[in-house]
């Protein structure tokens, strides 16, 4: 790498602009920097480059795709994909067409490593002579199986780590955006007791709970059903709502709607894909998004068991600051108060206990396939059994006070 090489990198990420302009700093070049986006792909025919960076920021297929189409174009030019998905993976999914993959969050000292451990590599000097393969169909399409198995997995590592109900919830509509091209998604959450599907995320639309009676429209048929929906021409359907689109200018032309399932086999949710960008829905996107929606179940259902124990839990705290408050005044002036009446009140303090207590060995019995969820319930099983063993202690020493006063 000198003054002389010529860089490209594919990033429409404003954060690690500042780590690909001081790597062009570092060896005296400047470094174009273009959105993942057919037009730049341009450039690349009207230069040849000598160094390919690509930022891949969701796990979907048109990341995995975009990369292909680069690879295509590079003119063999060596590439170093930056991501925080696909490392275990990489070699099923990209195979010899990446010489360098760097793990997010990226800075300087990991592109110049990454760079410096490809120029040491002799294999650079034939990745001209690899350029694309025309593969037998059946080949072709067990690598394209394969990368969507990657992009499955990505999906759910992904997951697993949010805990904020509304993040998860946005994170999975740009995921569902992205793996199956489409222009706009929703995903509504089951709510059987009120009888209502609901979400506070889309695209699309601005942020806002939207709540609908649970047996109207397309998704309150597929939640009912429990079958999936790909319809093709949604004004001639009966259950379509035209005057959305009346009232926003959009054009609805094709839905993918879906309903989400858990392990039980109870309907807990209906993801709606609007407008494929390339055509029509098939039965390739509804197994892709049937599958993507098994791991979108689990961990739904524990965000929101999650989000119930810390209501419970602060419904507990409150308690405890409620009896802490008592006691207080108990001890500033016990001429006003009897004993019945702290023990009445302590005793409804204890029946709150025993029914956060209750929830918390339901929530693991039903969570028992995830650890953390585990974990949480166990701690919130021991707090509780600190704050009983402190309520009776006290029942016991004002039971003695009142005894010997008496």
């Amino acid at each position: 790498m000198n003054t002389n090489s010529k860089v490209i990198v594919f990033s429409e990420n404003r954060d690690t602009r500042g780590a690909y302009i001081s790597f062009g700093n570092l060896y005296e070049l400047t470094p174009i920097i273009k959105e993942k986006n057919k037009v730049s792909l341009q450039v690349l025919m009207e230069q040849k480059y000598d160094l390919v960076l690509i930022e891949i920021m969701n796990p979907v297929m048109s990341e995995i795709e975009y990369v292909d189409q680069v690879y295509a174009l590079a003119q063999g030019a060596p590439i170093i994909l930056i991501s925080s998905y696909f490392f275990d993976t990489k070699d099923i999914v990209f195979g010899s067409k990446i010489q360098g993959f760097i793990m997010k969050p990226v800075d300087l000292n990991k592109i110049k490593a990454a760079v410096d451990s490809l120029e040491a590599s002799e294999s650079v000097q034939n990745i001209a002579q690899s350029l694309p393969v025309n593969h037998p169909e059946k080949v072709d399409r067990v690598m394209q199986e394969n990368k969507k198995l990657s992009v499955l997995l990505e999906i759910s590592h992904s997951l697993n780590s949010i805990n904020n109900f509304d993040d998860l919830l946005s994170h999975i509509i740009s995921l569902a955006i992205g793996a199956l091209q489409a222009e706009r998604a929703t995903l509504f959450i089951a709510d059987w007791n009120r009888g209502e599907l609901w979400s506070r995320s889309g695209t699309g639309l601005e942020k806002q709970e939207i709540r609908i009676p649970i047996d109207t429209g397309i998704a309150g048929e597929v939640a009912g059903s429990g079958k999936p929906q790909i319809i093709h021409d949604p004004y001639n359907h009966p259950k379509f709502n035209k005057d959305v689109d009346l009232k926003t200018g959009f054009k609805t032309r094709n839905i993918l709607c879906l309903p989400m399932i858990n392990l039980e086999g109870k309907v807990i949710g209906v993801f709606q894909i609007l407008n494929k960008l390339d055509g029509e829905f098939n039965n390739d996107d509804l197994s892709f998004l049937n599958a993507m929606a098994v791991s979108t179940g689990i961990a739904i259902e524990n965000v929101l068991l999650h989000d119930e124990l810390k209501k419970q839990l602060a419904e507990i705290k409150q308690s405890y600051d409620d009896l802490y408050i008592a006691q207080n005044a108990i001890l500033k002036d016990t001429r006003f108060v009897t004993f019945n009446e702290i023990h009445s009140y302590i005793l409804e303090v204890l029946k709150k206990i025993v029914k956060v207590e209750e929830a918390s060995i339901q929530v693991k019995n039903s969570a028992s396939f995830d650890e953390k969820c585990r974990q949480f319930a166990d701690a919130v099983s021991r707090a509780l059994n600190v704050i009983r063993t402190e309520a009776s202690t006290y029942l016991e020493e004002k039971k003695k006070e009142f005894t010997l006063k008496g």
